[in-house]
């Protein structure tokens, strides 16, 4: 147990699992209060109580971010329970079905700006007067290394996440005179439950097997495989902190290496696998 975030209060959306999960232990190890939210009502009440067990510093809300009023109504439990609010960790995303800016239907669309883009503007709308009213705070927005990365097939999830970088370093431009930070973090490849599970089902398998398969098989980037949630977890905690005190309008990349690959045989050949892992 670590003292970095004593006193202070945290609201993470995505909470229910994966990145925002591992982000929600680890303040709550490290002295904050937290609060968590997540579409998913069972998910994120688990998360609540397999983290904080009696429920003293920590609370568990189901809500669809991508509602105004549901975001103002999450910041508001989220005040009533602890009093102030100190950091809010937009995590929450979503993936749409894969297909081109031809084939990609409205409604796909409008879910994934929803989620991905309109929630973090909600949630950070709502919670920017009341960390001013505390003198300060810092807000972490979750973007992703396809922000700039491009692939086919995936370009409202990109695009989406393109835009929270540029809204970031505008929310910081915006509030730095009110001490409100905000940053982004861009992940890599994540091995979180949600894609272990669509593994499993996708190939009829056994939770166990296919998070085994998917920890032995490497991954583009230097490190040659994905990052456990904790490890971004981590990196928002240092964003969220006073020991990043001067950091705000900043992307930080947690991937390995990826944006650095150069996917040609004759390079990946030249970058050798870290012990005790094939290619």
């Amino acid at each position: 147990m670590g003292a970095r975030l004593a006193g202070k209060v945290a609201l993470i959306t995505g909470g229910g699992g994966g990145i925002g999960e591992a982000t929600a232990q680890l303040f709550w190890e490290e002295g904050a209060q937290v609060a968590i939210v997540d579409n998913n009502a069972d998910d994120v009440y688990a998360a609540g109580r397999g983290i904080d067990p009696t429920g003293e510093r920590m609370l568990a809300l189901a809500a669809d971010l991508a509602k105004e009023p549901e975001a103002a109504r999450v910041v508001r439990e989220t005040l009533a329970r602890f009093g102030r609010l100190d950091v809010l960790a937009n995590v929450a995303g979503v993936r749409t079905p894969q297909g081109t800016i031809v084939e990609i239907p409205q409604e796909s669309w409008d879910y994934c700006i929803g989620v991905n883009l309109m929630a973090v503007v909600y949630c950070s709308k709502h919670a920017i007067p009341e960390m001013a009213r505390n003198g300060g705070g810092s807000i972490v927005n979750i973007s992703s290394s396809n922000a700039w990365i491009p692939r086919p097939g995936w370009t409202p999830y990109d695009a989406t996440k393109a835009a929270v970088l540029a809204l970031s370093q505008d929310m910081a431009c915006d509030h730095a005179a009110q001490n409100i930070r905000v940053n982004a973090i861009c992940p890599g490849p994540t091995l979180t439950r949600f894609h272990i599970r669509n593994r499993a089902r996708n190939r009829g398998m056994a939770y166990e097997q296919a998070q085994a398969e998917m920890r032995a098989e490497p991954v583009t980037n230097f490190m040659r495989r994905r990052a456990d949630p904790r490890e971004l977890a981590y990196a928002i905690l240092f964003l969220a902190c006073d020991e990043s005190s001067f950091v705000t309008g900043t992307t930080f990349r947690i991937d390995g290496g990826l944006p650095l690959w150069d996917p040609t045989p004759e390079s990946q050949d030249r970058i050798p696998s870290p012990p005790g892992l094939a290619r």
